[in-house]
């Protein structure tokens, strides 16, 4: 068996982590991609009509699809929420009834090379489903906008300042703060947007039914060929014969089969004696030494 050393262990150990690192950033980065942007605390300077300003965390997002053509119409959208902290939301300055209207003006700056980098008003209105009293949190409407990028590339937008109305009236005006608005990217790629290069109806190139033309075969008949083989046994083995023992069978002795087994036992037996009467002889010598 193979033993690392400490430096083939060391190695083999970055080895491992460079492929889970560029396996996590080709399987991981999916998801990303798909979600550009995922809500997140964004304080921004709102300032009342007449009033003091009050920083907002917003829970804000640019929604933007993962991917987009040149020539195609991409829509963002522009969610803002209250902040979850019942103290922090931005009140209402006075009761807004149900027939009010709400509307949410901002403005987005895109950048890169497939859209010019002209920030673009983007805006919606928002009604209201019940009595809002003064002092509750302000309704906030969702804005939307929509670009064309020209080009294959990466755009990135970054939202701006945004203003509140309450039946056409300006109530609330808020800006970034130093670290800017939410941001967010999209990839412009080349799609199957291009002609095909058979168009048309086809055109057949031969004229007419075509006619099938059969095709017969004659079948060739199987030959069988079966042969004989006879076997006719030598002159060797036809001339030998059996032989029988005159005497009969010969019993006691081993006869052919070499000496009887009892020489073998008596041999065997006097060597077991003669062992046994030399080691006595050698003890009694060395007893008489002693």
């Amino acid at each position: 068996m193979e033993v690392l050393t400490s430096k083939a262990r060391r190695r083999l150990a970055l080895k491992t982590s460079a492929m889970a690192v560029l396996g996590a950033g080709i399987f991981g980065g999916l998801p990303v991609v798909a979600a550009l942007a995922a809500p997140v605390d964004v304080v921004y300077n709102c300032t009342v009509t007449g009033g003091q300003p009050t920083n907002v965390p917003f829970r804000m997002e640019l929604r933007t699809p993962a991917a987009a053509t040149p020539s195609g119409v991409v829509t963002v959208t522009w969610d803002i929420a209250q902040p979850t902290a019942t103290e922090s939301r931005l009140p209402a300055p006075s009761a807004i009834t149900p027939s009010s209207t709400v509307v949410a003006v901002g403005t987005i700056s895109p950048s890169g090379t497939p859209v010019p980098a002209t920030p673009v008003t983007v805006g919606q209105t928002s009604t209201p489903f019940a009595t809002i009293s003064e002092g509750s949190p302000m309704p906030l409407a969702t804005m939307t906008m929509v670009i064309t990028p020209t080009a294959t590339g990466t755009v990135a937008l970054k939202g701006g300042g945004f203003a509140l109305q309450v039946n056409g009236h300006p109530v609330y005006h808020c800006a970034p703060g130093a670290s800017g608005g939410p941001s967010a990217h999209f990839v412009v790629t080349t799609g199957s947007t291009g002609t095909p290069t058979g168009t048309g109806t086809p055109t057949n190139t031969g004229t007419g039914t075509p006619t099938p033309t059969p095709t017969t075969s004659t079948p060739r008949p199987t030959k069988t060929t079966t042969e004989i083989v006879t076997v006719t046994p030598s002159s060797e083995r036809s001339t030998k014969k059996s032989q029988t023992p005159k005497s009969g069978a010969d019993t006691g002795a081993g006869g052919m089969m070499g000496p009887d087994g009892r020489t073998f036992i008596l041999a065997g037996t006097a060597l077991i004696g003669a062992a046994a009467l030399g080691g006595l002889l050698m003890r009694r010598r060395n007893a008489t030494r002693g």
